[in-house]
């Protein structure tokens, strides 16, 4: 209990000091200096007297600004008025205890004090109106560097999402028309053509039902997660034919989630890893199975295979760090993406939010 009181006494007199360097210290003391030098013109006094007055206002009320912060509240002109009001309360407690009580100056103990609050008085509204003037400048510089620095961050974000969605599109447009995997796919059908006509004509198909599954997606900037897995199942196919009895995989997707939106390829990209480095490395090849299923108010997409497993088992690959910063980037928070590598096989699922809008 003592030690929260103590962090409760502690936070609000070290608030004061927070985000200040040496150059900002620097730059209030050649302030305040100036104000002293302002001041001495018409002070027949030693200098030091504007001196310490001019410090103890300037480093009090900046203190008292800094520690209020008004430029992260509602209302900021007023809680800056009250910050440097309270600033120059202290500045003037600091002035008596130097001058009076340090120094030994007469004219700054008490009895004195008393008997010409009319002159202090004035002194601490002069303090009250130069304190806010100076500090509506820095309030309003530090708002006008806080819009800037929105707007940069806002730009920037807007590159990125812009370069990402072209990265997305170029990588759409490569995997889904990838011209070494049409060639082999072709060249694999001339190859049936001479050898076995019925499978040739089968492999065909496939690539007919793959192309008619990709092309439209080239001119859309969405697509559904039934068109995914149509996609992914032509794909499949086609690997199958080309591997034989190495490669089995079931498709399961329901009909009541075939409608529901889902980003372009990023089921393709998971299907193409667990074909290319689960299934096609093992001799003796293995299953993929892609099956999707609703779960309250996220739709989960899971592709698993029994393959080797890939050999980056925290799945930080250029490929996979790209599709969970376009889940990011789509969904923020809502959506995510996981890896569970096993002893044989892999297990990846990606889930976003259920629109129930959907139909």
């Amino acid at each position: 209990m003592s030690s929260t009181l103590s962090s409760r006494w502690w936070t609000p007199a070290v608030s004061g000091l927070r985000r200040v360097t040496w150059q900002t210290l620097l730059l209030i003391v050649a302030i305040n200096t100036s104000v002293a030098a302002l001041l001495s013109i018409e002070d027949a006094r030693p200098f030091w007297h504007p001196f310490i007055t001019a410090q103890c206002f300037g480093l009090a009320i900046a203190y008292c600004v800094n520690a209020a912060a008004p430029w992260d509240k509602t209302r900021p002109t007023r809680k800056l008025v009250a910050a440097v009001a309270i600033g120059v309360l202290i500045s003037v407690i600091l002035v008596i205890a130097i001058k009076g009580y340090i120094i030994g100056d007469p004219l700054y103990r008490m009895p004195e004090l008393l008997q010409h609050l009319g002159r202090w008085a004035e002194t601490a509204i002069y303090g009250l109106i130069l304190g806010t003037c100076v500090s509506l400048l820095f309030l309003l510089k530090f708002r006008d560097a806080r819009v800037q620095e929105q707007v940069l961050k806002s730009e920037a974000d807007r590159n990125l999402l812009s370069k990402q969605a072209a990265e997305a599109e170029l990588k759409l447009m490569q995997a889904q028309i990838e011209p070494h995997f049409l060639f082999n796919t072709l060249a694999s059908v001339q190859f049936l053509t001479e050898t076995d006509p019925p499978r040739a004509g089968q492999m065909l198909g496939h690539l007919l039902a793959y192309l008619r599954a990709a092309l439209p997606q080239l001119r859309s900037e969405s697509t559904t997660l039934g068109q995914e897995a149509d996609l992914a199942n032509a794909y499949l196919s086609i690997m199958q034919m080309r591997m034989g009895p190495r490669l089995a995989y079931e498709v399961d997707v329901p009909a009541a989630l075939r409608s529901h939106p889902f980003p372009p390829m990023l089921l393709m990209s998971v299907v193409e890893n667990a074909v290319k480095h689960g299934i096609e490395p093992q001799a003796a090849g293995g299953g993929v199975r892609l099956e999707a299923r609703r779960s309250d108010d996220s739709v989960s997409v899971v592709v698993s295979d029994s393959g080797v497993g890939l050999a980056d088992e925290t799945g930080q690959g250029v490929g996979l760090s790209n599709l969970r910063e376009r889940l990011k980037a789509l969904y923020g928070e809502s959506a995510r993406f996981t890896l569970d590598v096993g002893a044989q096989g892999t297990r990846a699922t990606i889930t976003v939010p259920y629109e129930s809008t959907a139909r």
